[in-house]
């Protein structure tokens, strides 16, 4: 009896040990999902997330670029130098309003002294001009395109001369002469995005300041041909809008206010005076300018102009002048065409 007793023991021994273990192995895990993992270091970011979140391997920030300027974006300082060829006309008819309507009378009614003066082929000179935008850089600013715009320009003729009077017509003759520009204008100009694929920039702009255009002639006895000298104030209208990446269309429109003759910073009352007496004893004059032309970028901060001007002046005199015929006046023109091909820098 007591050995069967003892086999009893024993055989309920791993009853008890298994359901000690099955009871205690839910413990485990759920003391194994609990327990916080050993501390094994720093562990680094994958590459591809490094790259994504703009870090360097090394974990360092890059620093961002500047953004570029926009083609077409104003700049502080841009510079112009120029080749110039330029044509001039003159023209002036006694006791009309203009050279045409002399033209027409008929030819019995043509009396007085007349004058033509034409360039036999262009003359070449150099021009310069400089724009300045202090906030240029600053494009939140409704001042950004406030500027001023200064130019000078000089160009040497050779002309054919004409003079006819009473007695005929005199023969042709060849004469040097000066053509000198100065510009001193204040700008303001509206810059506007334009395009879709690369956004450029264009902008509608005006002007207004001071002007001046001599043209000196050689003094000679065979030839008593004045110049004209004016000083005035002017005002225009400027547009510029991109076609392509280096290309942009440039246009402009001006009023020249009053461009009296006879007038300069050094004048002194003699021979420049003489462009008023010899026609009459005072003058009205009106003109106006345009320019078409097309501009770009080369390399860098230097870029490309090419551009057609004109200026044209018309004087209206009263009473008499000194020249036969000229009794109650009469009427002068006077046109400039000029051809621009310049390299331009900016900063």
């Amino acid at each position: 009896m007591t050995t069967t007793r003892s086999a009893r023991v024993l055989s309920g021994l791993p009853r008890t040990l298994a359901l000690v273990g099955a009871l205690s192995a839910p413990a485990a895990a759920a003391s194994d999902v609990l327990t916080p993992p050993a501390f094994h270091g720093t562990r680094e970011s994958p590459a591809w997330l490094s790259l994504r979140l703009g870090n360097g391997p090394s974990g360092k920030a890059q620093s961002k670029a500047e953004p570029a300027l926009e083609v077409g974006a104003p700049t502080w300082v841009r510079l112009n130098l120029s080749l110039t060829a330029t044509w001039r006309r003159f023209c002036a008819r006694p006791g009309v309003d203009s050279c045409g309507a002399y033209e027409r009378l008929p030819e019995e009614d043509q009396l007085g002294d007349t004058s033509d003066f034409s360039s036999s082929y262009p003359y070449l000179g150099l021009a310069l001009e400089a724009e300045v935008l202090p906030l240029a850089r600053h494009p939140t600013s409704a001042l950004r395109g406030l500027g001023v715009q200064l130019g000078a320009q000089r160009g040497f003729s050779s002309s054919d001369v004409t003079l006819t009077g009473d007695g005929g017509q005199t023969p042709v003759r060849e004469v040097n002469a000066t053509d000198t520009a100065f510009t001193a204008q204040a700008m303001y100009r509206f810059y506007f995005r334009f395009g879709t694929t690369r956004p450029q920039q264009g902008y509608v702009g005006a002007r207004a300041g001071i002007q001046t255009r001599a043209f000196d002639v050689e003094q000679s006895t065979d030839t008593p041909l004045t110049g004209t000298h004016r000083v005035f104030p002017s005002v225009a209208l400027d547009l510029s809008v991109p076609l392509f990446s280096s290309v942009r269309l440039d246009a402009s429109g001006g009023l020249l206010l009053s461009p009296k003759p006879g007038h300069s910073p050094e004048a002194d009352g003699g021979r420049r005076a003489l462009e008023v007496r010899d026609y009459g004893t005072s003058v009205s004059s009106f003109g106006w300018s345009a320019e078409l032309g097309v501009s770009g970028d080369i390399w860098g901060p230097f870029g490309y102009d090419v551009a057609w001007r004109l200026a044209h002046f018309k004087d209206r005199f009263s009473g008499a002048g000194t020249l036969t015929g000229w009794n109650d006046g009469g009427a002068a023109e006077e046109t400039y065409s000029s051809l621009h091909v310049g390299l331009i820098a900016t900063y």
